[in-house]
């Protein structure tokens, strides 16, 4: 009896020693989070943020955009409108029983995002009376962190509560901008607030990018802030600050109005129109951002042949009869095109003969005009002559008064003429001087640099 008892007390003490062994649940790995900052508005951050991210979903990355902006421009770029039973992000950050599954909308497919409604302009002062308010929105990202690959976090033209709880989040950001004077100064103070979060929030943020945006490449003053902000940042490369691997994003978007027109139809740049020049300046961007980030991805999706797509049938190839008759076609219809052409120009020359004779009868008949000049019987009568030349010598003789006042006249006209003529000289000689110090070398900015 014993002995049958020790088994099964053998088995339980077992138990306990397997199910110790069982390896713990790996935690969800943290997607790369990006914030679009800048606190000037109308630079193309939201733009920005739906093209990087269409493009991405393109690459194959599961992606999720945060409108963070009040004016909430991003939802108008899928063409969604959000209904009032809809959760938004203000649901998310004021609501603690608002999870973030509930306010996830798709928009395309491995694209969704989270909208943003006009009432988020007064959540600062709300979220200022609670306990950790700059953390909120990391707290409620925690649980879909394996859900996506990238997050993109749309800031609002401020830096306030709700930028700084998108930098307390993020791992890098995204400096959009336009290559002009005024967003180079306000860049400095962009780069301090970065400066502080790392100080306590999130020490790990780094600024990475500078996405010029609406770029002129023609401007000699865009490419002198261009040059303006690489030297900047080459500065604190050595450096222990967020910026000190941040470096302007190749290529620059170009100033394109189908980035302007395709929120109008509810569209990405992709879905408006893939092949204009903005569309292939975000591709080329998330390309090689992708490579940064040693992210596997595929194949852009749209760039690919018809006959390599899964489920779709190859393209015919032409026979080699087929061929020689598309080349004896053309063949054909280039000469009867050269003997149309031929007929048409016989025409013209009788034309152009037909003018030149109706020309010369008119030469012919314009000649007799030409005897006109014969009949002067007027002048043959000596008393005319007499009296013209009289009245010509009494007009030809001046008065005292008006000899005078010519005599006054060329008297001052020397005097005011030489210094008109010094003036004109003085005024070619400095623009003389303009044009030579525009070819040795153009103008420095008047920058204060990024200094803390």
């Amino acid at each position: 009896m014993n002995e049958e008892d020790n088994v099964p007390r053998e088995a339980e003490t077992a138990e306990p020693a397997e199910a110790a062994t069982l390896p713990a649940a790996e935690p969800a790995r943290k997607p790369r989070v990006v914030a679009l900052l800048n606190q000037k508005g109308g630079v193309g951050k939201t733009t920005s943020t739906v093209n990087l991210g269409a493009a991405l979903a393109r690459y194959g990355q599961r992606v999720l955009l945060i409108d963070l902006d009040p004016q909430s421009n991003l939802s108008l770029h899928f063409g969604v409108e959000s209904g009032a039973e809809q959760r938004t992000i203000r649901d998310l950050l004021l609501d603690p029983t608002c999870r973030v599954e509930d306010c996830v909308q798709s928009a395309r497919p491995g694209l969704d995002f989270i909208p943003a409604v006009t009432e988020l302009a007064l959540v600062e002062g709300e979220l200022a009376q609670q306990e950790g308010m700059q953390s909120v929105l990391r707290s409620k990202l925690e649980p879909i962190y394996g859900n996506y690959d990238v997050v993109l976090l749309d800031c609002p033209p401020s830096l306030g509560v709700l930028s700084v709880n998108a930098l307390t989040v993020a791992d890098e950001v995204f400096v959009p901008m336009q290559a002009h004077y005024l967003p180079l100064r306000g860049l400095e103070k962009l780069l301090q607030t970065v400066h502080l979060v790392s100080q306590g929030l999130n020490p790990t943020i780094r600024v990475t990018g500078i996405l010029l945006c609406m770029h002129d490449g023609s401007s000699s003053h865009a490419q002198a802030v261009i040059g303006e902000i690489e030297a900047q940042l080459a500065q604190f490369r050595a450096t222990d600050v967020p910026w000190s691997a941040a470096t302007v994003l190749d290529p620059p978007v170009r100033r394109n109005i189908k980035l302007a027109e395709a929120p109008s139809f509810g569209q990405t740049i992709f879905d408006y129109a893939p092949r204009c020049p903005g569309a292939d300046d975000y591709r080329r961007i998330v390309k090689g951002l992708l490579e940064r980030w040693e992210l596997p991805h595929g194949e852009f999706e749209g760039t690919r042949p018809r006959a390599s797509r899964d489920g779709e049938a190859a393209p015919r190839k032409r026979t080699q009869r087929a061929v020689k008759q598309a080349k004896d076609g053309a063949s054909v219809r280039a000469t009867k095109t050269r003997a149309r052409g031929a007929k048409v120009t016989k025409p013209a020359t009788k034309v152009s003969k037909v003018k030149r004779t109706k020309v010369a009868k008119s030469a012919k008949i314009t000649k007799p005009a030409k005897s006109v000049k014969a009949t002067k019987p007027a002048k043959s009568t000596k008393a005319s002559k007499t009296n013209v030349i009289a009245k010509a010598s009494k007009a030809s003789k001046p008065t005292k008064s008006t000899q005078s006042a010519k005599a006054t006249k060329a008297s001052k006209t020397p005097k005011a003429s030489k210094p008109a003529r010094s003036a004109k000289t003085a005024a070619s000689r400095a623009r003389a001087g303009r044009g030579s110090a525009r070819g040795a070398a153009p103008r420095a900015l008047r920058s204060g640099g990024l200094s803390l």
